[in-house]
């Protein structure tokens, strides 16, 4: 390749995935800010003193980053890092916390998450197809994820 071309193909290759790149630095950063801010405890709190469980809990706070900032990721990190100091109150496996984590972390990808635009584009849908397909099908993943591990829990705790 000429020099002129080998420029031509990086100058193609970064008009699709530089915004890409972008959103994900983006979503890096916002739950950083997220984690580092407190809203964890906060979080815990609350969802305690309404009844929810240590499993629903860590899934409701997983699926909240991930909504609010898009990242997976950095939403199951941040649930993890949330939710490590409370292992010793489950009465259940850890291994039940990492699924709903990851359950909760693939919930609902819109157009603050990179993997979303990554359908998109390379699937050549637009935002609403997009929408309807892919967030709806991470929507489900995610909840029959929770269901599955709840029921799990129930008739093999593995304690």
């Amino acid at each position: 390749m000429t020099r002129s071309e080998w420029s031509d193909e990086l100058t193609e290759a970064l008009k699709s995935g530089g915004n890409i790149a972008a959103i994900t630095a983006a979503g890096g950063a916002c739950g950083a800010l997220l984690a580092a801010s407190g809203i964890g405890d906060y979080l815990i709190n609350a969802l305690q003193e309404v009844g929810i469980g240590l499993l629903v809990t860590a899934w409701l706070i997983a699926a909240i980053v991930r909504i609010a900032q898009g990242s997976a990721t950095a939403a199951m990190l941040t649930a993890a890092g949330i939710m490590a100091p409370l292992t010793g109150q489950l009465t259940v496996h850890p291994a039940y916390l990492v699924m709903v984590i990851g359950a909760g972390g693939n919930i609902f990808s819109w157009f603050n998450d990179s993997g979303f635009w990554l359908v998109s584009e390379i699937g050549g849908l637009t935002k609403r197809e997009t929408l309807q397909t892919w967030t709806a099908l991470t929507t489900i993943i995610s909840v029959t994820g929770l269901i599955t591990v709840l029921i799990l829990s129930t008739v093999l705790p593995l304690a």
